[in-house]
């Protein structure tokens, strides 16, 4: 099954190597619940994982962006306020996070101005505006990185292994 098709708790515990029955009883929940969360779908609307096992799933499947995912695509206000992350090549979301940084570069001595007397004025707000959008853009281009970077590693088997052939 492509990925695409499979729910964003299943594509990470499956990238953890563990089953579902070996995920269910470490997340305090039966295999059955498990199952549900796996298949749950925005369109159908039941069964979707409350946040604390969302939480606990981030935790044992080392995918610190779940609980992001998880609002981004089963919430309204993540729908609303978070902006799509871009997961791409290793050295694109880096090379894209330099280029946002650098755009963010030349607006810092205009902000510290704005911000020195802890107000914005009319005629800063042009300013702080274009500040933060720059910023937000740098923020997205970072979690584009970050998950870039995650999504690169080894799985979890893999990963003992390698540590094992490096020692």
């Amino acid at each position: 099954m492509k990925e695409s098709y499979r729910s964003i708790y299943r594509i990470c515990r499956d990238r953890s190597g563990l089953t579902q029955e070996e995920a269910a009883p470490k997340l305090g929940i039966s295999v059955r619940a498990l199952g549900s969360y796996e298949a749950y779908s925005i369109d159908i609307g039941k069964h979707m994982p409350p946040e604390d096992v969302v939480l606990n799933m981030a935790k044992l499947y080392g995918t610190p962006w779940l609980p992001l995912i998880h609002l981004k695509e089963n919430t309204l206000i993540g729908r609303e306020i978070f902006p799509d992350v871009e997961l791409t090549d290793l050295p694109l979301a880096f090379l894209k996070f330099q280029a946002e940084i650098g755009d963010i570069q030349p607006l810092e001595s205009a902000m510290r101005k704005v911000i020195l007397d802890n107000h914005i004025d009319e005629h800063e707000i042009e300013t702080s505006e274009m500040f933060i959008k720059e910023l937000m853009e740098g923020i997205m281009s970072g979690w584009s990185l970050i998950f870039s970077a995650i999504e690169k590693r080894p799985l979890r088997e893999q990963r003992s292994q390698v540590i094992t052939l490096t020692r």
